[in-house]
């Protein structure tokens, strides 16, 4: 079935028409032409089918039966295209057209049924007040106002996954791995993509909003990196907010906390807690309006991957291997950016 055959079929489908154009650049890095065609052709099946986006309803979608599934499930599961320059590509393509007000890390959590799908672990899911079986991973997003595309994941890999070398091998997870906090692997979510490119991306505050952020952590590693910030702290951290009230400089602060503010914010009815957010930054020389808007960037993105990143499979993955969630992750990256290339004005 033809894109053309395709188009009007979904919400989706507009986006059809700027696939082109948006991925020649992307997969430049991809040496083979069947590779460069099956990226394409995989982000269209994202777009095109509506439902779970497994191999078998793509290729169902997209008119190729069980040859098709099977080629999809190569190219994402088993082919050897780098996954990195693609995202960087993403990333830069992005931020040229909309420029980013801030980089912001939110967690994606998708509840997977057994332990044999890579990174899956028990782990206690806000909201549901109890443990489940999840992926947990971090996406790192370029925010404007409403506008938020996701440019980088990173999985969350426990100790039960790095120190089992039949589970290693079973899933390709990459020699060097070891085990992470949400909180590190938040910020390697960051310094994974932009760290190694100098002075090419926007310098733009990070903002970090995770449950159970580790604050003394995140602040010692943003520091270090040398990056602006704002980092959100749950209301029952035992740092927040007294505990921090009372180390500011000048009064046995400890070095982490030197020049970190305190900053609570109203969100607005309906868009979060009844009770105010409490965050860290270094930013204490910022208009408190403009704060506000670097806050709501979080839930900026929580909306962005409601409406657009999660119909578009973000948590339907059915392979089981690091590489494999790694690249359904990306090419899901390059499905949001083409719904929000033809998606029109942002919404408010």
């Amino acid at each position: 079935m033809t894109s053309a055959a395709l188009r009007g079929a979904s919400g989706y489908l507009p986006a059809v028409d700027a696939l082109p154009s948006l991925c020649a650049p992307l997969v430049a890095s991809l040496t083979r032409s069947d590779q460069r065609e099956r990226f394409t052709q995989y982000v269209e099946g994202l777009l095109a089918t509506p439902g779970r986006r497994s191999f078998r309803n793509m290729a169902a979608r997209l008119g190729g039966g069980p040859t098709l599934e099977q080629r999809l499930h190569h190219f994402v599961s088993c082919s050897t295209w780098d996954w990195l320059p693609v995202r960087r590509a993403l990333a830069a393509h992005v931020t040229v057209s909309v420029p980013p007000d801030a980089w912001v890390l939110r967690p994606v959590i998708a509840p997977k049924e057994g332990d044999n799908i890579v990174g899956v672990h028990r782990r206690h899911v806000p909201g549901l007040g109890h443990q489940v079986n999840v992926q947990y991973g971090i996406g790192l997003w370029a925010v404007s106002g409403t506008r938020c595309h996701p440019v980088n994941w990173r999985l969350l890999l426990p100790r039960s996954w790095t120190d089992d070398p039949v589970r290693r091998a079973r899933t390709s997870i990459p020699g060097g791995s070891r085990p992470e906090t949400p909180t590190e692997c938040a910020i390697g979510a960051f310094l994974e993509l932009m760290g190694e490119a100098g002075g090419q991306w926007p310098d733009r505050p990070v903002v970090l909003a995770l449950h159970g952020v580790d604050a003394a952590a995140a602040v010692r590693m943003l520091r270090a990196a040398r990056l602006r910030f704002l980092v959100q702290v749950d209301r029952t951290d035992p740092l927040a907010p007294g505990a921090l009230e009372l180390r500011r400089p000048g009064e046995g602060a400890d070095p982490w906390a030197a020049g970190t503010t305190v900053v609570r914010v109203r969100p607005p009815r309906g868009a979060g807690p009844s009770s105010d957010e409490v965050w860290l930054t270094d930013l204490a020389d910022t208009d408190p309006v403009a704060l506000a808007a670097l806050t709501a960037s979080a839930r900026a993105v929580d909306a962005s991957f409601a409406r657009v990143t999660d119909p578009l499979g973000a948590r339907d993955f059915t392979g089981r291997t690091f590489d494999g969630w790694n690249r359904h992750m990306t090419l899901v990256s390059v499905a949001h950016a083409a719904w929000e290339a033809t998606a029109g004005p942002p919404r408010p």
